[in-house]
């Protein structure tokens, strides 16, 4: 089964810090923490007034690539690549009202 902490810089980071650390978070609370600024992002596009379809594409996207080792940053990057570039979808769905 796949684990977070063994890829990403952040739970090694964490386990360095504090040993316990895999003990005392459950997996799932460690990846909440870990896309906290997927969700922080996304809820600054909301006050923004982007449409609600657009911004579940984006970051349901942007979480898939997450779970497959992209940094929540990086995952963000590639995603608004795609927008502007090879995703049709995104871009209409960024146009919506």
């Amino acid at each position: 089964m796949y684990h977070p902490y063994n890829q990403y810089p952040y739970f090694q980071h964490q386990q360095d810090v504090n040993p316990y650390y895999r003990e005392t978070k459950s997996l799932p609370d460690q990846w909440v923490d870990y896309i906290q600024p997927l969700v922080t992002r996304a809820l600054s596009e909301v006050e923004e007034g982007i449409n609600l379809t657009h911004l579940f594409q984006e970051f349901i996207l942007s979480g898939v690539l997450v779970g497959q080792g992209f940094t929540p940053e990086q995952a963000i990057e590639q995603v608004e690549t795609w927008e502007k570039g090879e995703s049709k979808l995104l871009q209409a769905s960024k146009a919506m009202k």
